[in-house]
């Protein structure tokens, strides 16, 4: 029994020895937050005299960025603060009111828009992966201060290419004849690396089952492409497309009909100018007439 007691002893010791120890722990931590400012924050330095109204540095209020970015591609919207305490920098699409961002976390379900903030810097940068025709529009970072909110614009403009292919609407050629076209890429702040042809909706770049179409591609000052397609059929009449990841297609309509055929279109196409200029010859004197003797008449009222 005396040994027992003993040992409960010594276990009471050690068990009201550990229960100092973390007593001793919790006072000495709510000394720390007794003495120690709690407005000076880990993330960002404030200064003792800096006030509410003070609390967003070396920005003036209301102003706005323009920012250009090509659609299919990532568009950086800057935003940069320094001081701003314990408030929280907000990321808001105006068409819609949608607030994005608030801090570092992210409230919209579109995981194209992320923010990007390293601890201690200035910059909070909005992204936006790619881009859509309907990210256009303003964007706002803000912040909430005691004297009301401060802001920064951000004018989106989301830069959508456009293909051209060079003349009319309409491409008229007889068998046996090539075809020709000539396809232009504008607006191409980041040229694209290849140009796409279809006929229809069949591709036309890797064609191995037709033969004789050729697509060469110029990355020059403006990326442009050129088809050939040598000895036309009528098969080959069709809609013809030339595109680009990410642009505006352009499509010609390409008829291919006989010799003879074609030139029944050439002939009453000139038939038809040739009949309108015989009737304006015609009509012309007729008017002129009218003029002198309304103007005669209104003289002599």
């Amino acid at each position: 029994m005396a040994e027992e007691s003993k040992i409960n002893m010594v276990g009471m010791r050690q068990t009201w020895a550990s229960f100092g120890r973390c007593l001793g722990k919790l006072w000495h931590v709510i000394l720390l937050f007794h003495f120690i400012p709690t407005d000076t924050g880990a993330q960002y330095t404030v200064s003792p005299s800096s006030t509410e109204s003070g609390a967003w540095v070396g920005v003036e209020n209301n102003t706005m960025v323009n920012v250009k970015a090509q659609l299919g591609y990532t568009a950086f919207l800057p935003c940069s603060v320094r001081m701003i305490g314990d408030k929280q920098i907000s990321w808001i699409r105006r068409r819609d009111w949608h607030v994005l961002t608030s801090g570092v976390f992210t409230y919209t379900n579109d995981e194209r828009f992320t923010i990007t903030h390293r601890d201690g810097a200035d910059d909070w940068t909005l992204s936006i992966k790619y881009l859509q025709a309907r990210d256009n529009g303003t964007y706002e970072c803000q912040i909430s201060t005691g004297t009301g909110i401060v802001s920064q614009f951000v004018n989106l403009n989301v830069i959508v290419p456009e293909a051209f292919i060079l003349g009319n609407s309409e491409y008229h050629v007889e068998t046996g004849s090539p075809i020709n076209l000539f396809c232009i890429i504008e607006q191409t702040p980041i040229p694209p690396h290849v140009v796409y042809w279809k006929h229809n909706d069949r591709l036309l770049n890797y064609d191995n089952i037709r033969g004789g179409v050729s697509v060469t591609i110029d990355h020059g000052t403006k990326t442009s492409s050129r088809l050939v397609i040598s000895g036309a059929t009528t098969k080959d009449s069709g809609n013809y497309t030339c595109e680009a990841p990410n642009t505006q297609p352009a499509i010609v309509h390409v008829f291919v009909s006989q010799g003879d055929k074609t030139a029944a279109i050439q002939r009453r196409t000139s038939g038809s100018v040739s009949v309108m200029l015989a009737e304006l010859w015609v009509v012309l004197p007729a008017l002129t007439v009218m003029y002198w003797v309304t103007k005669d008449t209104s003289a002599l009222l």
